[in-house]
Protein backbone atom coordinates (compact mmCIF):
# COMPACT_ATOMS: atom_id res chain seq x y z
CA UNK A 1 0.00 0.00 0.00
CA UNK A 2 1.04 3.46 -0.39
CA UNK A 3 1.72 6.30 2.40
CA UNK A 4 -1.32 9.09 1.48
CA UNK A 5 0.65 11.92 2.94
CA UNK A 6 4.46 10.78 1.47
CA UNK A 7 3.08 8.19 -1.21
CA UNK A 8 5.88 5.81 -0.44
CA UNK A 9 5.31 2.23 -0.93
CA UNK A 10 4.80 0.73 3.06
CA UNK A 11 3.17 -2.25 4.48
CA UNK A 12 -0.19 -3.05 4.12
CA UNK A 13 -0.58 -3.54 7.76
CA UNK A 14 1.38 -0.20 9.11
CA UNK A 15 -0.55 2.15 11.17
CA UNK A 16 2.07 4.62 10.77
CA UNK A 17 4.41 5.34 7.44
CA UNK A 18 7.57 4.60 8.80
CA UNK A 19 9.00 7.25 6.42
CA UNK A 20 7.02 10.66 7.05
CA UNK A 21 5.41 8.89 10.70
CA UNK A 22 2.28 9.99 10.00
CA UNK A 23 -1.20 7.65 10.86
CA UNK A 24 -2.33 5.84 7.72
CA UNK A 25 -5.03 3.46 9.04
CA UNK A 26 -6.62 3.33 12.67
CA UNK A 27 -4.98 0.29 14.79
CA UNK A 28 -7.24 -3.11 14.45
CA UNK A 29 -8.44 -3.88 17.90
CA UNK A 30 -8.23 -7.69 18.91
CA UNK A 31 -11.87 -9.65 19.31
CA UNK A 32 -12.70 -9.82 22.38
CA UNK A 33 -11.79 -13.04 24.28
CA UNK A 34 -14.80 -14.93 25.76
CA UNK A 35 -14.35 -16.51 29.15
CA UNK A 36 -13.98 -19.95 28.59
CA UNK A 37 -16.94 -22.36 30.31
CA UNK A 38 -17.54 -26.02 30.01
CA UNK A 39 -19.89 -27.42 27.19
CA UNK A 40 -23.60 -27.96 28.86
CA UNK A 41 -25.30 -31.38 29.10
CA UNK A 42 -28.62 -31.92 27.67
CA UNK A 43 -30.62 -33.25 30.97
CA UNK A 44 -33.74 -35.47 30.36
CA UNK A 45 -35.90 -32.64 30.88
CA UNK A 46 -34.42 -31.07 27.84
CA UNK A 47 -32.65 -28.36 29.75
CA UNK A 48 -28.75 -27.21 29.56
CA UNK A 49 -26.65 -27.95 32.74
CA UNK A 50 -23.02 -27.35 33.37
CA UNK A 51 -20.71 -26.64 36.49
CA UNK A 52 -18.47 -23.60 36.33
CA UNK A 53 -15.81 -23.71 39.12
CA UNK A 54 -13.05 -20.84 40.06
CA UNK A 55 -10.62 -21.11 42.86
CA UNK A 56 -12.24 -24.54 44.60
CA UNK A 57 -16.41 -22.98 44.26
CA UNK A 58 -18.55 -24.36 42.31
CA UNK A 59 -21.98 -23.63 40.64
CA UNK A 60 -24.22 -25.23 38.92
CA UNK A 61 -26.27 -23.26 36.17
CA UNK A 62 -29.13 -24.68 34.04
CA UNK A 63 -30.60 -22.97 31.40
CA UNK A 64 -33.79 -24.09 28.46
CA UNK A 65 -31.30 -23.35 25.33
CA UNK A 66 -27.59 -23.91 25.36
CA UNK A 67 -27.24 -20.01 24.00
CA UNK A 68 -28.51 -19.20 27.29
CA UNK A 69 -26.53 -21.28 29.56
CA UNK A 70 -23.13 -19.80 27.62
CA UNK A 71 -24.47 -16.06 28.10
CA UNK A 72 -25.12 -17.13 32.29
CA UNK A 73 -21.97 -19.57 32.91
CA UNK A 74 -19.11 -17.04 31.17
CA UNK A 75 -21.36 -14.37 33.36
CA UNK A 76 -21.68 -16.20 36.49
CA UNK A 77 -18.17 -17.34 35.89
CA UNK A 78 -16.34 -13.42 35.30
CA UNK A 79 -18.32 -12.50 38.38
CA UNK A 80 -16.37 -14.72 40.71
CA UNK A 81 -13.16 -13.84 38.78
CA UNK A 82 -13.60 -10.31 39.46
CA UNK A 83 -14.55 -11.30 43.10
CA UNK A 84 -11.49 -13.72 43.87
CA UNK A 85 -9.07 -10.52 42.35
CA UNK A 86 -11.07 -7.87 44.67
CA UNK A 87 -10.86 -10.47 47.57
CA UNK A 88 -7.53 -9.65 50.03
CA UNK A 89 -5.21 -11.53 49.78
CA UNK A 90 -5.05 -13.98 53.29
CA UNK A 91 -3.23 -17.35 53.43
CA UNK A 92 -4.37 -20.50 55.25
CA UNK A 93 -2.20 -19.81 58.26
CA UNK A 94 -3.06 -16.36 59.17
CA UNK A 95 -7.01 -17.78 58.77
CA UNK A 96 -6.29 -20.32 61.38
CA UNK A 97 -4.44 -17.65 63.45
CA UNK A 98 -7.41 -15.50 63.27
CA UNK A 99 -9.80 -18.03 64.28
CA UNK A 100 -7.57 -19.60 67.03
CA UNK A 101 -7.05 -15.93 68.38
CA UNK A 102 -10.16 -14.46 68.23
CA UNK A 103 -11.87 -17.81 70.03
CA UNK A 104 -9.05 -18.52 72.67
CA UNK A 105 -11.05 -16.89 75.64
CA UNK A 106 -14.19 -19.72 74.72
CA UNK A 107 -12.14 -22.84 73.41
CA UNK A 108 -10.52 -25.13 76.56
CA UNK A 109 -7.18 -24.77 76.75
CA UNK A 110 -5.96 -28.25 75.67
CA UNK A 111 -8.21 -27.85 72.34
CA UNK A 112 -6.05 -24.15 72.22
CA UNK A 113 -2.76 -26.62 72.16
CA UNK A 114 -4.54 -29.14 69.75
CA UNK A 115 -5.50 -26.44 67.60
CA UNK A 116 -1.92 -25.05 67.64
CA UNK A 117 -0.31 -28.10 67.06
CA UNK A 118 -2.35 -29.19 63.35
CA UNK A 119 -0.85 -25.23 62.81
CA UNK A 120 2.61 -25.87 62.91
CA UNK A 121 2.61 -30.01 61.67
CA UNK A 122 -0.31 -29.92 59.10
CA UNK A 123 -0.52 -28.63 55.39
CA UNK A 124 2.71 -26.97 55.84
CA UNK A 125 3.22 -26.99 52.02
CA UNK A 126 0.12 -24.38 52.26
CA UNK A 127 -0.21 -22.44 55.32
CA UNK A 128 1.20 -19.81 53.41
CA UNK A 129 -0.41 -20.06 50.15
CA UNK A 130 -3.98 -17.50 49.47
CA UNK A 131 -6.85 -18.78 50.15
CA UNK A 132 -7.89 -18.33 46.24
CA UNK A 133 -5.42 -20.39 44.55
CA UNK A 134 -5.16 -23.33 47.20
CA UNK A 135 -6.05 -26.52 45.30
CA UNK A 136 -7.86 -27.94 48.34
CA UNK A 137 -7.89 -31.67 46.95
CA UNK A 138 -4.50 -31.74 46.28
CA UNK A 139 -3.73 -30.76 49.73
CA UNK A 140 -5.81 -33.12 51.55
CA UNK A 141 -4.44 -35.95 48.99
CA UNK A 142 -0.74 -34.85 50.04
CA UNK A 143 -1.28 -34.68 53.64
CA UNK A 144 -2.15 -38.36 52.99
CA UNK A 145 1.65 -39.71 52.46
CA UNK A 146 2.06 -37.56 56.08
CA UNK A 147 -0.14 -38.69 58.51
CA UNK A 148 -3.61 -41.11 59.04
CA UNK A 149 -6.53 -40.43 58.20
CA UNK A 150 -7.73 -39.90 61.96
CA UNK A 151 -5.04 -36.87 61.88
CA UNK A 152 -5.72 -35.61 58.38
CA UNK A 153 -9.61 -35.38 59.42
CA UNK A 154 -8.93 -33.47 62.90
CA UNK A 155 -6.84 -31.15 60.82
CA UNK A 156 -9.62 -30.44 57.90
CA UNK A 157 -12.10 -29.94 60.65
CA UNK A 158 -10.07 -27.04 62.03
CA UNK A 159 -9.96 -25.43 58.60
CA UNK A 160 -13.50 -25.74 57.85
CA UNK A 161 -14.03 -24.14 61.22
CA UNK A 162 -12.10 -21.16 60.40
CA UNK A 163 -13.25 -20.81 57.29
CA UNK A 164 -17.00 -20.64 58.19
CA UNK A 165 -15.86 -18.40 60.81
CA UNK A 166 -14.24 -16.00 58.32
CA UNK A 167 -17.55 -16.33 55.95
CA UNK A 168 -15.05 -18.25 53.39
CA UNK A 169 -16.80 -20.93 50.95
CA UNK A 170 -15.78 -24.41 52.36
CA UNK A 171 -14.92 -26.52 49.20
CA UNK A 172 -15.96 -30.20 48.75
CA UNK A 173 -13.16 -32.64 49.13
CA UNK A 174 -13.08 -36.35 49.51
CA UNK A 175 -11.23 -37.16 53.01
CA UNK A 176 -9.31 -40.49 53.72
CA UNK A 177 -11.49 -43.48 54.82
CA UNK A 178 -10.28 -44.17 59.04
CA UNK A 179 -10.21 -47.76 60.10
CA UNK A 180 -12.30 -47.62 63.49
CA UNK A 181 -9.72 -48.91 65.99
CA UNK A 182 -11.72 -51.49 68.52
CA UNK A 183 -11.85 -49.95 72.25
CA UNK A 184 -9.90 -52.17 74.59
CA UNK A 185 -11.19 -53.08 77.89
CA UNK A 186 -11.64 -55.47 80.88
CA UNK A 187 -14.58 -58.07 80.95
CA UNK A 188 -15.61 -58.78 84.42
CA UNK A 189 -13.43 -61.33 84.96
CA UNK A 190 -10.43 -59.77 83.81
CA UNK A 191 -11.37 -56.80 86.74
CA UNK A 192 -11.51 -59.21 89.68
CA UNK A 193 -7.56 -60.48 88.66
CA UNK A 194 -6.92 -57.00 88.07
CA UNK A 195 -7.73 -55.93 91.50
CA UNK A 196 -5.61 -58.72 93.29
CA UNK A 197 -3.06 -57.45 91.18
CA UNK A 198 -2.76 -53.95 92.14
CA UNK A 199 -3.78 -54.31 96.06
CA UNK A 200 -0.78 -52.46 97.64
CA UNK A 201 0.42 -50.73 94.34
CA UNK A 202 1.00 -47.18 94.81
CA UNK A 203 -0.97 -46.30 92.07
CA UNK A 204 -4.06 -48.31 93.55
CA UNK A 205 -5.88 -45.23 94.08
CA UNK A 206 -5.81 -43.85 90.97
CA UNK A 207 -6.42 -47.20 88.82
CA UNK A 208 -9.44 -48.00 91.22
CA UNK A 209 -10.70 -43.90 90.59
CA UNK A 210 -10.38 -44.98 86.82
CA UNK A 211 -13.03 -48.19 87.18
CA UNK A 212 -15.40 -45.92 89.04
CA UNK A 213 -15.41 -43.87 85.03
CA UNK A 214 -12.99 -41.43 85.71
CA UNK A 215 -10.93 -39.95 83.53
CA UNK A 216 -6.90 -38.98 83.73
CA UNK A 217 -7.99 -34.94 83.62
CA UNK A 218 -11.20 -35.74 86.72
CA UNK A 219 -8.81 -37.26 88.77
CA UNK A 220 -6.32 -35.14 88.99
CA UNK A 221 -8.46 -32.68 89.79
CA UNK A 222 -9.68 -34.20 93.17
CA UNK A 223 -9.06 -32.21 96.51
CA UNK A 224 -9.13 -33.61 100.11
CA UNK A 225 -13.04 -32.76 100.14
CA UNK A 226 -13.96 -34.35 96.79
CA UNK A 227 -14.10 -37.35 98.18
CA UNK A 228 -16.77 -37.30 101.51
CA UNK A 229 -18.89 -40.32 103.04
CA UNK A 230 -19.29 -42.86 100.29
CA UNK A 231 -19.50 -40.24 96.95
CA UNK A 232 -16.97 -38.81 94.40
CA UNK A 233 -17.44 -34.93 93.29
CA UNK A 234 -16.31 -35.08 90.20
CA UNK A 235 -15.93 -31.29 89.50
CA UNK A 236 -13.67 -29.42 87.41
CA UNK A 237 -10.74 -31.20 85.72
CA UNK A 238 -6.99 -30.50 85.01
CA UNK A 239 -6.32 -30.19 81.29
CA UNK A 240 -2.55 -29.10 79.44
CA UNK A 241 -2.26 -25.49 78.83
CA UNK A 242 0.78 -23.22 77.02
CA UNK A 243 1.80 -22.79 81.08
CA UNK A 244 1.96 -26.86 82.05
CA UNK A 245 -0.80 -28.14 83.11
CA UNK A 246 -3.65 -26.14 84.47
CA UNK A 247 -6.75 -26.67 86.79
CA UNK A 248 -10.20 -25.91 85.13
CA UNK A 249 -13.45 -25.30 86.88
CA UNK A 250 -14.89 -27.29 84.12
CA UNK A 251 -15.23 -30.64 82.78
CA UNK A 252 -15.45 -32.41 79.85
CA UNK A 253 -19.20 -31.90 79.17
CA UNK A 254 -21.75 -30.76 81.46
CA UNK A 255 -22.46 -34.91 82.13
CA UNK A 256 -19.17 -34.82 83.67
CA UNK A 257 -19.70 -32.99 86.39
CA UNK A 258 -21.37 -35.90 88.65
CA UNK A 259 -21.64 -37.62 91.84
CA UNK A 260 -20.89 -41.44 91.70
CA UNK A 261 -20.77 -43.57 94.56
CA UNK A 262 -17.88 -45.63 95.98
CA UNK A 263 -18.57 -49.16 94.41
CA UNK A 264 -15.12 -50.53 96.24
CA UNK A 265 -14.84 -50.51 99.42
CA UNK A 266 -10.73 -50.48 99.36
CA UNK A 267 -10.78 -47.38 97.57
CA UNK A 268 -12.25 -45.27 100.89
CA UNK A 269 -9.30 -47.38 102.55
CA UNK A 270 -7.22 -45.95 100.26
CA UNK A 271 -8.25 -42.35 99.95
CA UNK A 272 -8.21 -42.33 103.89
CA UNK A 273 -4.88 -42.93 104.32
CA UNK A 274 -3.37 -41.47 101.32
CA UNK A 275 -5.73 -38.04 101.02
CA UNK A 276 -6.23 -36.61 97.68
CA UNK A 277 -4.96 -35.15 95.03
CA UNK A 278 -2.93 -37.65 93.11
CA UNK A 279 -0.15 -35.81 92.04
CA UNK A 280 1.38 -39.11 89.47
CA UNK A 281 1.24 -37.76 85.60
CA UNK A 282 -0.81 -39.90 83.21
CA UNK A 283 1.95 -40.89 81.24
CA UNK A 284 3.09 -42.52 84.41
CA UNK A 285 0.30 -44.26 85.49
CA UNK A 286 -0.13 -45.71 81.57
CA UNK A 287 3.50 -47.11 81.64
CA UNK A 288 3.50 -48.51 85.22
CA UNK A 289 -0.38 -49.94 84.44
CA UNK A 290 1.16 -51.79 81.44
CA UNK A 291 3.64 -53.78 83.55
CA UNK A 292 1.19 -54.54 85.56
CA UNK A 293 -0.88 -55.99 83.10
CA UNK A 294 2.03 -57.69 81.59
CA UNK A 295 2.85 -59.52 84.41
CA UNK A 296 -0.74 -60.62 85.48
CA UNK A 297 -0.81 -62.02 82.36
CA UNK A 298 -4.06 -59.45 81.07
CA UNK A 299 -4.24 -57.96 78.23
CA UNK A 300 -2.77 -54.54 78.57
CA UNK A 301 -5.04 -51.11 79.02
CA UNK A 302 -4.79 -47.67 79.58
CA UNK A 303 -6.14 -45.84 82.38
CA UNK A 304 -8.71 -44.41 79.71
CA UNK A 305 -9.84 -48.08 78.95
CA UNK A 306 -10.34 -48.58 82.18
CA UNK A 307 -12.93 -46.38 82.14
CA UNK A 308 -14.38 -48.14 79.41
CA UNK A 309 -13.92 -51.51 81.81
CA UNK A 310 -16.35 -49.51 83.87
CA UNK A 311 -18.88 -50.15 81.23
CA UNK A 312 -17.90 -53.37 80.53
CA UNK A 313 -19.01 -54.28 84.05
CA UNK A 314 -22.19 -52.38 84.26
CA UNK A 315 -22.90 -54.24 81.25
CA UNK A 316 -22.07 -57.49 83.12
CA UNK A 317 -24.24 -56.57 86.02
CA UNK A 318 -27.09 -55.76 83.53
CA UNK A 319 -27.39 -51.66 83.48
CA UNK A 320 -29.18 -49.77 81.46
CA UNK A 321 -27.08 -48.08 78.59
CA UNK A 322 -28.90 -44.34 80.27
CA UNK A 323 -27.40 -45.43 84.13
CA UNK A 324 -23.86 -46.26 82.58
CA UNK A 325 -23.62 -42.64 80.72
CA UNK A 326 -25.25 -40.95 83.96
CA UNK A 327 -21.99 -42.41 86.36
CA UNK A 328 -19.69 -42.50 83.80
CA UNK A 329 -20.48 -39.04 82.66
CA UNK A 330 -20.70 -39.97 78.91
CA UNK A 331 -22.72 -36.84 77.12
CA UNK A 332 -23.41 -39.14 73.94
CA UNK A 333 -24.24 -43.08 74.17
CA UNK A 334 -21.46 -43.75 71.37
CA UNK A 335 -18.86 -45.02 73.49
CA UNK A 336 -21.01 -47.33 75.86
CA UNK A 337 -23.33 -48.44 72.85
CA UNK A 338 -20.08 -49.56 71.42
CA UNK A 339 -19.17 -51.63 74.08
CA UNK A 340 -22.55 -53.08 75.10
CA UNK A 341 -23.24 -53.98 71.13
CA UNK A 342 -19.33 -55.54 71.51
CA UNK A 343 -20.75 -57.45 74.57
CA UNK A 344 -23.54 -58.55 73.36
CA UNK A 345 -22.19 -60.21 70.13
CA UNK A 346 -19.84 -62.39 73.00
CA UNK A 347 -22.76 -63.34 74.67
CA UNK A 348 -24.72 -64.35 71.68
CA UNK A 349 -21.69 -66.23 70.60
CA UNK A 350 -21.74 -68.35 74.13
CA UNK A 351 -25.29 -69.00 73.79
CA UNK A 352 -24.63 -70.74 70.36
CA UNK A 353 -21.83 -72.70 71.76
CA UNK A 354 -24.77 -73.60 74.86
CA UNK A 355 -27.42 -74.90 72.34
CA UNK A 356 -24.38 -76.82 70.10
CA UNK A 357 -23.39 -78.48 73.21
CA UNK A 358 -27.30 -79.02 74.38
CA UNK A 359 -27.81 -81.20 70.52
CA UNK A 360 -24.48 -82.69 71.12
CA UNK A 361 -25.89 -84.35 74.49
CA UNK A 362 -29.68 -85.07 72.98
CA UNK A 363 -27.56 -86.89 69.93
CA UNK A 364 -25.03 -88.76 72.23
CA UNK A 365 -28.31 -90.33 74.41
CA UNK A 366 -29.85 -91.03 71.39
CA UNK A 367 -27.14 -92.93 69.68
CA UNK A 368 -25.29 -94.29 72.39
CA UNK A 369 -21.57 -95.95 71.49
CA UNK A 370 -21.64 -99.34 71.18
CA UNK A 371 -18.60 -100.41 74.06
CA UNK A 372 -20.92 -98.82 76.72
Amino acid sequence: MLCKYCKKEIENDSVFCRFCGERVQRARKKPKEEVPVPAPQLTASGKYRGRVMVAGQRVWITEDTEAAYYVRARAVKSGMIEQAKAAPKTTLGDLIDKYIADNKAVLSPSTVIGYRTIRGNSFRDYMNQNLQSIPWQAMISKETERYAAKTIKNAWRLVTAALRYAKQPVPTVNLPKSIRKERSFLDFTQIHAFLSAIQGDPYEAAYLLALHSLRYSELAALVPGSCSGDLIRVRGAVVPSEHGLVKTELNKTDRSRRDIPIMISRLSVLLHDNPLPITARDMTLNKHLDRLCRSAGLPTVTMHELRHSFASLAYHLKWTEKTTMQLGGWATPDVVHEIYTHLSSKDVNDDVINMRNFYDRVLDSENPCPNS
